[in-house]
């Protein structure tokens, strides 16, 4: 009996671990990314859509290690790790056609 008490408290934590694997964007990261990738693709696809980009590679990155984007976030990241996060968010197409 007493372990399937036991059994009963600890399931749900194991099941959360995978959860707690992922890293989120360091405090106030995002936003920062958020900016600098609009400011930069405004210009060549329209603010809407530029919005919409960035946001789809935040996300594709926000799965990484908090050090790492951290890293990518101060231009202190390895090539690999640059290399490997460009590609994450290539994956992202912007939906509109270049602004004009």
């Amino acid at each position: 009996m007493r372990l399937n008490t036991l059994f009963a408290v600890v399931a749900p934590i194991v099941l959360l671990l995978p959860l707690s694997a992922h890293a989120d964007w360091p405090k106030g990261e995002r936003e920062k990314y958020m900016a600098q990738c609009t400011q930069a693709a405004t210009p060549q696809i329209g603010a809407s859509a530029a919005k919409s980009h960035c946001a789809c590679g935040a996300d594709a990155i926000k799965s990484y290690p908090a050090k790492d984007i951290q890293a990518l976030m101060d231009n202190k990241a390895t090539p690999e790790l640059q290399q490997k996060a460009l590609g994450q968010i290539a994956k992202c197409k912007a939906d509109t056609p270049a602004k004009k």
